[in-house]
């Protein structure tokens, strides 16, 4: 048998493949490019690409057959390899001592691998990337970015074929140019460093391989479109079920209203139905058709907060189905608000009392099972359900629901189905509020850890302050008041609407009226109550926070604000009395210089009385000595000199008055 596994030396998925083929001791040829030099390099090179039409690795060749990528189930059912549970045990053993020895191989790296790992954090927080959580992987892709740093000087992708010039490679440089879209599209960059939340969540419409984005659109079309066609070849539709519903809802971007609609289109489109067969309104669209024996019914339902996308698949002509065909070729890709998705299910009533783990194999999850017996009235009779549910872990966004004894045309399933869905919707909106509570806590934190910290400042230097220190921190904490009014406005709000989506959900599962038939698991309504019900005492709480911390700033701004008044009438105070000293003064000094104004005048009188009394005595009309007729004089001198200056003040305050008029 004609094995080849072409490969590069830092590739962790090419060790996956060559550590499967040897523990079972399958024969092969390992062509590892990068180690090889010359013509014999191109020469693989050419081999690999021929077969591949793609740089990056690994590549397998098993008697004509090629297989792309670290692609397992492939690999066994080719060489028909089956695995038991020893095996299995084995493999991880031997794959963690492989980890292992690759670290120890690197002790010179040691240094390097440690930067890297602080490297691959700042990287992974500054592009918003969710590193894969598998920290195996993560360590074994590490490694071949050091041994890639230290042989180029650049971390060149370590599943890729770089060329060791960098104005080649740069591209491929970590995190490459492609890793955005990959991630965004196929869940996973192609290396598999950096993984959005679908991969985590480990959503099942995600492809098992990735195609390489580095090469021409239509190569990898053409790559993608061959791995897609034998993966579906690999699906067997099993008469398990009667209807297989898929319901995946987002969030509502007011931005982009026309987005959901646009989805819509593209997935309709996808399927090969014709868009005029689609009936539009406002806020719900609706198409059916059918597909290879499946009736296929997509709607799309909208509101202000979410648009919900219902992909129900139904076997016809007695025929059974699990949707997973039709499910694979619809793509989410174009959203990136995600609120949920889960699974409904309908079973067969010939295997209601069957075997669930033979029913369920793809879905259920046996840690968190949940189970009720529902009563609705059918002709005036009750007639029961059964619901069960199964989560995969506490807030997950992937669910599944099996109903049993019921018709997919009886109006009770179209109830339940709208009940589920609407229940989703509002459970996952409110995990949205929950993550919105903490937001508003943190928030509420940072301001109260600055105001306290500024009211003890206050407290401490009240004394002392001067007005303009105590008008500063008025202000300060008037913005901080300011501040807090708008969480506890934003948080009422939240509050009001976390109680509406409560009691809807409330509302739904007192409708349902369950009955608890399988012993040893709760009811399907624990697992919503238990989640949603202490979201608006919380709230509660948050406002008693918010009031005590704002009647502590009220009572400190009020007595900031008496503080500063008492400085202003002080001030006001001593400004008045500054103003009457001054007042006075001015009056002392204008009465002085009004005497002095007399005093001069009446000097001037008498000097030139002097000379007619002179020029009288001359000519003998007065016969007494000058210098007596002045001094009789001078009390007359006086009296009109203070005359004239008396009215000359009143001409002054005449004319200013008339002025001021």
């Amino acid at each position: 048998m004609d094995i080849r596994v072409y490969r590069i030396s830092t590739c962790h998925w090419c060790d996956k493949v060559e550590s499967l083929l040897k523990r079972y001791n399958v024969g092969f040829k390992s062509i590892v490019i990068d180690l090889m030099e010359g013509e014999e390099q191109e020469r693989a090179i050419a081999e690999a690409y021929h077969l591949s039409k793609q740089r990056s690795f690994p590549v397998t060749y098993i008697d004509g057959a090629c297989i792309i990528g670290f692609h397992e189930s492939k690999i066994r059912s080719i060489l028909k390899l089956h695995a038991g549970e020893d095996e299995d045990k084995e493999s991880k053993i031997k794959s963690a001592v492989e980890i292992s020895r690759l670290t120890l191989d690197g002790v010179e790296y040691r240094k390097t691998i440690e930067e890297l790992r602080q490297w691959l954090e700042r990287e992974a927080i500054s592009h918003g990337y969710n590193i894969n959580p598998d920290k195996n992987v993560i360590e074994e892709i590490i490694i071949g970015l050091a041994r890639n740093e230290k042989r180029y000087g650049y971390k060149a992708c370590p599943c890729r074929l770089a060329t060791g010039k960098y104005q080649l490679d740069c591209d491929i440089i970590c995190p490459c140019s492609y890793c955005f879209l990959d991630v965004e599209k196929n869940g996973r960059c192609y290396c598999t460093l950096f993984v959005s939340d679908r991969y985590i969540a480990g959503d099942p419409s995600l492809p098992q391989y990735v195609p390489d984005s580095r090469e021409r659109d239509d190569i990898r079309e053409k790559v993608a479109k061959d791995v897609r066609k034998e993966e579906e070849a690999s699906i067997v539709d099993t008469p398990y079920y009667k209807v297989h519903t898929k319901v995946v809802g987002f969030l509502q971007d007011s931005a982009d209203r026309n987005k959901a609609k646009i989805i819509y289109e593209k997935i309709v489109n996808g399927l090969d139905i014709s868009s005029s067969s689609v009936q539009w309104s406002e806020d719900t669209s609706h198409v059916s058709t059918t597909i290879e024996d499946t009736k296929v019914d997509i709607k799309l339902k909208q509101d202000a907060d979410s648009y919900v996308y219902i992909i129900a698949c139904s076997g016809i002509k007695g025929k059974g189905t699990i949707g997973e065909k039709i499910f694979r070729r619809i793509d989410f890709t174009g959203h990136k608000n995600k609120l949920f998705e889960c699974y409904i299910v309908i079973r067969h009533k010939t295997l209601f009392d069957g075997d669930e783990k033979e029913v369920l194999p793809q879905f259920m999850s046996y840690k968190k099972k949940y189970s009720s017996e529902l009563k609705f009235i059918t002709g005036g009779f009750p007639n029961p359900i059964n619901i069960s549910a199964w989560f995969e872990a506490e807030d997950a966004d992937k669910d599944t629901f099996l109903i049993g004894s019921v018709d997919p045309g009886d109006y009770m399933f179209d109830k339940i189905v709208e009940d589920i869905v609407m229940l989703e919707t509002d459970y996952n909106l409110l995990g949205i509020e929950k993550q919105r509570y903490i937001l508003s806590m943190d928030k509420l934190d940072v301001l109260e850890s600055k105001v306290v910290s500024k009211m003890g400042t206050i407290s401490m230097s009240l004394p002392k302050s001067q007005p303009e220190t105590l008008k500063a921190w008025l202000h300060e904490l008037s913005n901080n008041f300011g501040e807090i009014s708008g969480i506890t406005e934003e948080a009422r709000q939240r509050m009001n609407y976390t109680i509406l989506k409560r009691d809807a959900i409330r509302k739904i599962l007192k409708d349902w009226g369950e009955n608890s038939k399988l012993q040893g698991y709760p009811l399907v309504s624990k697992f919503f109550l238990d989640k949603v019900e202490g979201l608006s005492e919380q709230y509660q709480r948050l406002f008693t926070r918010i009031d005590s911390i704002r009647r502590e700033m009220t009572d400190l701004i009020t007595m900031l604000r008496t503080k500063i008044d008492l400085f202003l009438q002080e001030q006001s105070l001593e400004l008045q009395r500054s103003v009457d000293e001054t007042t006075k003064t001015q009056m002392i000094m204008q009465r002085t210089v009004e005497g002095l104004s007399v005093i001069v005048l009446s000097y001037y009188i008498i000097h030139l009385a002097g000379f007619i009394f002179e020029s009288l005595e001359v000519s003998h009309v007065i016969r007494i000595p000058v210098a007596t007729v002045k001094a009789i004089f001078v009390p007359i001198a006086f009296a009109i000199s203070w005359y004239l200056t008396f009215r000359a003040r009143q001409l002054i305050k005449k004319h200013t008055k008339n002025k001021s008029k």
